[in-house]
């Protein structure tokens, strides 16, 4: 069991609204250990959307074909919602994506796709690398970084609206794609 808890003795000791907050925290915190068992000791990382409704899962044993990256270019800023984008790019044969989503063609080679339901963004499909990028905060449980999920690199870091943050981070840093 990954995780007991006598609940008739917290049910004594919290109102009713408490108890539909605890029951949501239980389920997450179980869903938690889970994908840290999973990711640590596992062959596969797993992760999932807000919802649950998509789940994302990649070999634990693939070398991404393109490095874990901090992303700062504006489509990545966009999808996202945030300063700044983290994936790795693995080739489709190690990605599963199981759930519907909503794919948006933001360049001629390159899909990204959401949750229908609650807007996660999940991965992008690149079809000239024949590369999906997965956004590794998906696959990584809380407090736990899997080295192969471990940015190498910045993108397009001139374009960054974080200033200098990640200056002294020891990271190459590139103003496009990095040099093949």
């Amino acid at each position: 069991k990954i995780l007991q808890l006598d609940l008739a003795l917290v049910s004594t000791c919290i109102d009713t609204s408490r108890r539909a907050q605890l029951a949501i925290a239980l389920v997450d915190m179980a869903r938690t250990a889970l994908r840290v068992a999973k990711s640590v000791g596992g062959n596969v990382l797993e992760g999932h959307c807000l919802c649950g409704s998509v789940t994302v899962t990649v070999c634990a044993r693939a070398i991404p074909n393109h490095k874990p990256a901090y992303c700062h270019c504006d489509h990545c800023r966009a999808f996202h919602g945030a300063p700044f984008a983290m994936e790795a790019g693995f080739s489709p044969k190690h990605v599963s994506l199981r759930g519907e989503t909503h794919a948006y063609k933001s360049s001629a080679n390159f899909a990204r796709h959401r949750c229908i339901v609650c807007g996660t963004p999940c991965c992008g499909v690149h079809d000239r690398l024949k590369t999906i990028f997965v956004p590794t905060a998906l696959l990584a449980p809380p407090g736990v970084l899997p080295p192969v999920l471990r940015p190498a690199l910045h993108l397009f870091y001139g374009k960054r609206i974080v200033g200098d943050l990640f200056a002294s981070d020891g990271l190459s840093k590139y103003e496009g794609f990095p040099p093949k």
